[in-house]
């Protein structure tokens, strides 16, 4: 088949990938001039285990936080009166979030997560693309969490199949030697099998691969409008129409733009993060695996000799210099507070970045029919983009393609926010 991507983030080349090994003939249209200039340009870094995630699966949320979670930057900051859209949206996640908490770890979360890294070691056999992977996840305590919240937690890692254990202080200062001294700690949590790597790195690898082996990318292609023929469907370009046996929108934030004229509306909402990205300048100070302070909600990745830090949650918020300025100062305090010597305070940040990472209310993302006919999405994977991303493209593969998947197709389909 001939098949055209809208998108060329690390959802679009990973889709490329996939509905390529398949044997289709795929083209690739990105309005940026270069692959990865939006959601895949600078997140944490943070790929598997999703559920860890503070801003990934809202099941796993209230676990994570173990009643430590500071007001204001670690929580999500909603501008807009009662009735606004961001209003709504939110009334609408915290619905999803009381209603989950009850249940238990999400199945199908587990079961994308699992197919992502099957599908990822994949392609590393095949192709062994650099991207600064790091192994191993250290949440510490600041201090000793109730009874009743540290029970919820392991349960609910063990319920993940995620291997873990219960560190001292000792034990927690031995795994990260350059954690801050004057820190007190109740211990941490370990996660010896939990990665991390640099998300942008490994879809231009891909990307130049799949150039290599025929991967049409057209950039600064701005994609006005889709639509459905009888025979497939096509995509509106400044040069023309294109026709297609079908499109899937890997479109991000600009997918209800294209969506809307069909009377489809994907209920999601472009929320807002932060990250800062910099130079290591003592490497025997540094992390050694990444980090998630989870009273700030900030997660902590090497980037081969870079730190990366990132956090916050903005829905409805203008970008501002005001408000980067504060964030920039919230994550290098936090940064600096955890491993003061690895970078020089006066240091100048290498990459300051403010990203949407487009979210429905469930946390999980949306990826299948659209209900358009030959149309198919692969979108909003809130803060789990990058971990699934090699899962969720074969998931639209086997779908695509009329197979059956190892994820139940119901748990991913728009029709289940409706």
């Amino acid at each position: 088949m001939k098949i055209a991507i809208v998108g060329a983030g690390i959802a679009g080349i990973a889709t490329a990938f996939e509905l390529m090994e398949a044997g289709n003939e795929v083209s690739v249209f990105e309005q940026h001039r270069a692959a990865g200039e939006e959601a895949s340009f600078a997140p944490s870094g943070l790929m598997w285990p999703c559920a860890i995630n503070p801003w990934g699966a809202t099941a796993f949320h209230q676990a994570l936080q173990l009643g430590l979670t500071r007001p204001a930057f670690s929580e999500l900051q909603v501008q807009g009166g009662m009735l606004s859209a961001p209003r709504r949206w939110a009334r609408r996640q915290q619905a999803f979030a009381k209603k989950q908490r009850d249940r238990e770890f999400l199945p199908d979360l587990q079961a994308l997560e699992l197919l992502a890294m099957q599908r990822m070691q994949h392609v590393q056999e095949m192709l062994d693309i650099s991207a600064q992977f790091s192994q191993g996840l250290l949440l510490p305590l600041r201090k000793e969490p109730g009874a009743a919240a540290l029970y919820e937690l392991t349960r609910r890692l063990s319920a993940a199949h995620i291997d873990y254990r219960r560190c001292n202080e000792q034990e927690t200062r031995s795994i990260e030697p350059g954690l801050a001294t004057d820190i007190q700690l109740a211990g941490a949590i370990h996660l010896p099998e939990a990665w991390s790597g640099n998300g942008r790195l490994f879809s231009q690898g891909l990307l130049q691969a799949l150039q290599t082996h025929g991967l049409q990318v057209h950039t600064q292609h701005a994609v006005s409008g889709i639509n459905s023929t009888a025979s497939g469907a096509s995509l509106q370009l400044p040069s023309g129409e294109q026709h297609f046996d079908a499109v899937v929108l890997c479109a991000g934030a600009d997918t209800n733009r294209l969506l809307r004229p069909h009377h489809v509306q994907l209920p999601s909402a472009p929320i807002y993060s932060y990250s800062a990205s910099i130079q290591i300048s003592e490497e025997s100070l540094a992390p050694r695996h990444a980090v998630i302070d989870l009273e700030n909600n900030m997660i902590l990745t090497r980037q081969g000799s870079r730190l990366r830090i990132s956090g916050g949650a903005e829905l409805g918020y203008p970008d501002s210099p005001e408000r980067t300025e504060d964030a920039r100062h919230a994550l290098v305090s936090v940064l600096l507070e955890w491993f003061p010597g690895c970078i020089q305070p006066s240091q100048s940040i290498l990459q300051m970045w403010r990203g949407a990472r487009l979210s429905v209310a469930d946390g999980l993302p949306v990826v299948g029919a659209s209900g358009i006919p030959h149309i198919w999405l692969n979108t909003a994977h809130g803060g789990m983009g990058w971990g699934l991303s090699m899962g969720c493209a074969h998931h639209v593969r086997q779908r695509l393609m009329g197979q059956s998947s190892s994820v139940e197709p119901e748990a991913l389909e728009l029709q289940r926010l409706r």
